[in-house]
């Protein structure tokens, strides 16, 4: 996919342009909302507590599960057409209340919660996906009054690493106001799984895969970015300049885009170097003709966003937090951990 307005501008190959045109054509005969975000929950597709949903983005799904509380379970792009065709869903897995209580217990008690920033979350879901799979996981000791960044960036690294569809953050999941609630009654006598700051920190090291420091793109936008999130980049930037050898990509939703311009920041970031892409994920669709430009190293602030830019697309990725990105794409060169 790519932003149909930047078309031109990017140098987008054609026979993308007329492989996603013929793409975009049977899916609005079909009478698909076009909104072309993986966020659904953020562009008008919101459901409610207990909503059985059929939703092909796993990292959405997971989210709807744990903190919906609607009900989907890891559904691929052709059962999700067939549902909203058909109007239904296959009655098993994640839509059966059963099926839904917590399996094995895992206490994060031990993490340095006040110093974490998302990225610190999105490595904890690296980690814990991996020693999880498919299980269903109940989280307790997260912080009350986790931020909503920073609940996205676990769940939607969990699924990739790991395979589950829901997981009970307690005092947060409308299913696990307690962990007797999320075990249905039966709780273990001790957790299954303890996590300590090491694994964090060698979570780090894993999802990143480059080694050269020079970077060639920083982009954002695995799930596609928020405008609280683009509001950050800009205090960040506080008005500096990317670096001229380094591209600066913001992906997001059509909808955030055009708030972005009504709210003058269109503008603003782009007389800085930073470009608002539309209608793009940053882990996949942009890596299919960036490669071509000469783009090998890139930058990201999401752990899903590296995993998949470099094992489908061979990208060399470093990951860390938001602030360490913006000053990459300021100084040229990787300035997060090693």
């Amino acid at each position: 996919m790519y932003d149909f307005d930047q078309a031109d501008d990017m140098n987008i190959p054609m026979y993308h342009r007329v492989r996603q045109g013929k793409i975009h054509d049977v899916l609005k005969s079909l009478g698909i909302v076009l909104t072309y975000s993986c966020h659904h929950y953020l562009v008008g597709n919101v459901p409610r507590f207990g909503d059985h949903i059929a939703w092909a983005s796993s990292g959405s799904q997971v989210f709807a599960n744990s903190v919906i509380g609607a009900r989907s379970n890891r559904d691929g792009d052709h059962v999700a057409l067939a549902a909203a065709i058909v109007g239904a869903i296959p009655e098993w897995g994640l839509h059966l209340e059963e099926n839904r209580k917590g399996e094995l217990l895992v206490d994060v008690n031990a993490l340095h919660h006040d110093a974490y920033d998302p990225a610190d979350y999105k490595a904890l879901g690296w980690h814990l996906g991996k020693r999880i799979g498919a299980g269903i996981p109940v989280f307790i000791n997260l912080p009350p009054h986790m931020h909503i960044e920073a609940i996205k960036g676990l769940l939607y690294t969990l699924t990739v690493t790991g395979a589950m569809g829901l997981a009970h953050l307690v005092g947060i999941t409308p299913e696990a106001p307690t962990i007797e609630a999320a075990f249905l009654g039966r709780i273990p006598q001790s957790p299954a799984i303890t996590v300590s700051q090491k694994d964090i920190d060698n979570a780090y090291g894993e999802i990143s895969s480059a080694k050269e420091e020079k970077v060639d793109l920083v982009i954002f936008g695995c799930p596609q970015c928020s405008m609280q999130e683009i509001q950050d980049v800009v205090r960040i930037l506080n008005g500096r300049k990317v670096h001229p050898g380094t591209q600066f990509w913001i992906c997001t939703s059509s909808w955030v885009k055009l708030l972005c311009e009504r709210m003058g920041l269109l503008d603003m970031l782009r007389s800085l170097g930073v470009r608002i892409v539309a209608d793009v994920g940053a882990a996949d669709g942009p890596h299919l003709y960036l490669r071509e430009q000469g783009v090998r190293v890139i930058a990201i602030n999401s752990a899903r966003g590296s995993y998949y830019a470099h094992n489908l697309f061979g990208m060399e990725t470093w990951f860390g937090s938001t602030r360490e990105c913006v000053e990459t794409a300021l100084s040229g060169k990787w300035e997060g951990k090693k």
